[in-house]
């Protein structure tokens, strides 16, 4: 008999939501991958502030639109993973190792707290990911 272990959660960071709801490759083509798979999708609560942010103060998206966005995103089945002031602490060890902002740390912190995959476009932070031993759900470019 055969037993499969369910797929390592996945952490999603900004740089896929901002780039899925921008309509850019590869995160379009990673966020339809999760089509009909059964993944624990996480992320820091702060994805969709800074998803918000980008989407709004980058990409000039209306309000309407980046909310529209949003809820497109959340409809995925990211949910939210809170890990508190202690989680900010260890990102803050992360972000100052690796020079990531102690946003990314916090995506990076969640993965090796929950012994996940990091889901990125973002090179620093996979790079960071890779040196702290995290696998990564896209191969490093």
């Amino acid at each position: 008999m055969t037993f499969l272990a369910p797929p390592p959660p996945l952490i999603v960071d900004a740089s896929i939501t901002v780039g899925a709801a921008m309509g850019e490759e590869p995160a379009v083509r990673v966020v339809a991958s999760w089509q009909g798979q059964d993944l624990m999708l996480l992320a820091p609560p702060l994805l969709w502030s800074e998803t918000a942010n980008a989407l709004i103060r980058r990409h000039r998206l209306s309000a309407v639109d980046a909310l529209q966005a949003l809820r497109a995103m959340e409809a995925t089945g990211i949910e939210p993973a809170d890990r508190g002031l202690a989680g900010v602490e260890a990102a803050i060890v992360l972000a100052d190792r690796h020079h990531l902002s102690v946003y990314d740390a916090t995506y990076l912190w969640l993965a090796i707290d929950i012994d996940g995959e990091l889901a990125t476009l973002d090179a620093d932070l996979a790079r960071a990911a890779v040196a702290e031993g995290v696998a990564l759900a896209l191969p490093l470019a």
